[in-house]
């Protein structure tokens, strides 16, 4: 395991139900995959910023908190986009605003 991890802010979006997008809402603590310009997912987890619940087709910002792996990329950056995943299905997008690399 890479002792890099990563805690993003961004802006993030669930796609509508009727596109493909979750039935339900998305709370602080929720932990999707992401998946950025690559079919490779990584876990981690939603910190909403500002409400409590975030419903399919409502976008939000929130901080995001990748768990370390060895295979994501070293340059994540601000405007980069990714994908928000539940297995193979994609339920959202992001975009990267602010990068905080952590060395656990």
């Amino acid at each position: 395991m890479s002792n890099l991890a990563y805690n993003l802010k961004a802006t993030i979006t669930l796609f509508p139900t009727e596109q493909g997008g979750r039935k339900k809402p998305v709370y602080t603590g929720y932990r999707p995959s992401f998946a950025f310009n690559t079919e490779k997912h990584y876990s981690g987890e939603i910190k909403l910023i500002a409400r409590k619940e975030l419903q399919p087709g409502q976008t939000s910002k929130a901080y995001i908190k990748l768990l370390p792996a060895k295979t994501i990329r070293k340059n994540l950056k601000p405007a980069d986009a990714f994908s928000i995943n539940e297995g193979n299905k994609t339920i959202g997008s992001g975009v990267i605003e602010e990068v905080d690399h952590v060395y656990a």
